[in-house]
């Protein structure tokens, strides 16, 4: 496996307004909230596109997750720079098959905490 209990990868993004509103049209994931500039002129980052950024890890590292817990404990808007830490919690083999489990906990530019959670993965072998 090519990978070690402890290992840490770090993920960060801007995200942008026209990440908003590409999403929108792509997942049909929409509302006011997400369209709406508030007083700072941002909007808020829906809570699956934040999302996105703990799930890097399966794309790049070929990682087929069957379970993605999630803890959207505040809110992300345009302009936030977001930092996701995850860290191999466990790795193990069930039924012949090697199994990760990936904690991450993701923090705006002020280090206030913004989502966190955990991923169950099958690391593919391609």
């Amino acid at each position: 496996m090519k990978f070690k209990i402890g290992q840490e990868y770090t993920y960060e993004r801007t995200f942008t307004k026209k990440d908003v509103e590409e999403f929108i049209v792509l997942s049909q994931y929409t509302g006011k909230h997400h369209e709406v500039p508030n007083e700072d002129g941002e909007v808020m980052i829906q809570g699956l596109l934040t999302a996105t950024l703990p799930t890097t890890i399966g794309g790049q590292y070929d990682i087929l997750m069957y379970k993605m817990v999630y803890h959207l404990v505040k809110p992300v808007y345009t302009g936030d720079h977001v930092v996701c830490r995850i860290t191999v919690k466990d790795l193990f083999e069930k039924n012949g098959t090697e199994r990760i489990i990936l904690e991450f906990s993701t923090k705006n530019q002020k280090g206030e905490e913004v989502l966190s959670g955990e991923l169950k993965g099958l690391p593919l072998d391609l």
